[in-house]
């Protein structure tokens, strides 16, 4: 029972993890047959922007990002995606951060989509999540430091995620429960058995065993010799 138990817990741990941060991944353009193939997204001043990231600029690099629990792109600089009413995406604080991001199908995701747009500015172009009237679609695929694309991801709070989370607690509950039942039927048996001055194992008239679902029933004039099999069989 106690290896039954340390099983599922570990489990249910192991379940917990996989609905924490994202993998970290780099993010790269998508828009074959133009120029916007194969742009790293970077940040300059603050401004995400599409480009190779190598402005003269000392703010402006190329970087890493996560995906929270809670859906927020987290860059390696520490700072956050936020949204802007335009559509723009720049640096922020925890507290300002855009929620709704994922990934999907190899694809970055906000608020369920895959879409996100590139805005002409001099040599570079603006990241956006919107469009406009000089804008171009690109995706963007989230792209490890191998080359590869990162597993997909949702956050806790999606539907997705949230089917996950309830599923590996419906799981540790059902074997917490099965546990219990068990040693309860183990209990039963154990303290209806009396020995007697001839040597015989008596059983009282109604004794407790466990059913094929796992449940717990009254079972009425169960033999000696039977009782003793199922106290075998539970410990």
């Amino acid at each position: 029972m106690k290896f039954s138990t340390s099983l599922s817990v570990a489990l249910f741990a192991l379940a917990k993890t996989a609905i924490a941060d994202s993998e970290e991944f780099g993010l790269v353009s998508i828009r074959s047959g133009s120029d916007l193939q194969y742009l790293s997204v970077y940040s300059d001043d603050g401004t995400l922007k599409l480009g190779s990231g190598s402005s003269s600029s000392s703010s402006s690099s190329s970087f890493g990002a996560t995906i929270t629990d809670d859906g927020k792109l987290k860059f390696d600089d520490g700072k956050y995606a936020v949204v802007d009413n335009d559509g723009s995406l720049k640096e922020g604080s925890e507290s300002d951060a855009a929620t709704g991001f994922s990934i999907k199908d190899g694809h970055l995701n906000y608020k369920s989509s895959d879409g996100f747009y590139a805005i002409k500015k001099d040599s570079s172009y603006i990241f956006s999540s919107k469009q406009s009237d000089d804008a171009t679609g690109i995706a963007i695929r989230p792209t490890s430091k191998t080359g590869s694309v990162v597993p997909d991801f949702a956050p806790s709070d999606s539907p997705s995620g949230s089917s996950a989370a309830q599923s590996a607690s419906s799981t540790e509950s059902s074997r917490t429960s099965h546990t219990t039942l068990v040693s309860s039927a183990s209990s039963a048996v154990a303290s209806v058995i009396s020995q007697i001055t001839d040597g015989q194992v008596q059983a009282p008239n109604t004794v407790y065993e466990q059913t094929e679902n796992g449940a717990v029933k009254a079972a009425a004039g169960m033999g000696a010799g039977a009782l003793a099999a199922a106290a075998a069989l539970l410990l």
